[in-house]
């Protein structure tokens, strides 16, 4: 899951960088609206959490541009007055508690488009979202973050592919530097970990496309 930060404030952006990187994977934090009216155009996001007012101005109108897109985000707002006017689906006032945000964010996350269920598998491979650990053949293992956020972005679209630009946007934020072959090294060390541990699935890559789930041949 991809989510938007746009805050001015290092502090509180950053510790809601932090509480959506541990619930929901990839974060994205802006400061300036001239940087939030850009971000949508880079990246597909699933949630936003906005503050209302930044240091450059009102935000009022990215939030009802993000509202344009065909697959909007989530969106909770932070402070003022005319929050769901804008198309926000939730709010809350500064100062706020840690407990009332996690509650404002779980709220917008039931939205059926981005609530995943609490474990996703295929043969004999489980995946929890959000803590990495997956199950193959009942063992038991952590996978690094990226690995983990590959193997789920398959896992939500059984039997379909998987653009290589569509996952690279899932488990990458645009701060982070990207070499050109640094999917195909995640997706091989996945690879290697799954079969190692005896999974009976494999990323098939598709020439040109993506990536797809597929049963592995009988070893």
């Amino acid at each position: 899951m991809h989510s938007l930060v746009i805050e001015d404030q290092p502090t509180i952006g950053t510790y809601l960088g932090r509480l959506l990187r541990d619930m929901c994977g990839i974060v994205d934090i802006v400061e300036t609206n001239a940087e939030a009216r850009q971000a949508p155009g880079t990246f597909k996001y699933d949630l936003a959490a906005v503050d209302r007012v930044l240091q450059d101005g009102d935000t009022f109108d990215i939030v009802v541009a993000l509202n344009q897109f065909s697959e909007r985000p989530a969106i909770v707002m932070e402070d003022i007055i005319d929050e769901l006017n804008s198309g926000a689906d939730n709010y809350l006032s500064k100062p706020f508690e840690p407990q009332e945000l996690l509650a404002r964010l779980r709220a917008v996350l039931r939205r059926p488009r981005l609530l995943a269920p609490p474990v996703l598998s295929f043969g004999n491979v489980e995946l929890k979202p959000g803590i990495n650990e997956v199950t193959v053949a009942g063992r038991r293992v952590l996978l690094r973050r990226r690995e983990a956020l590959i193997l789920e972005a398959p896992l939500m679209r059984r039997d379909r592919v998987i653009a290589r630009h569509a996952l690279i946007e899932e488990i990458y934020g645009f701060d982070d530097e990207t070499e050109s072959n640094s999917l195909e090294v995640h997706v091989s060390r996945l690879r290697k970990k799954l079969s190692e541990l005896g999974g009976d699935i494999e990323i098939r890559s598709m020439r040109g496309i993506g990536y797809i789930l597929w049963m592995a041949s009988p070893r």
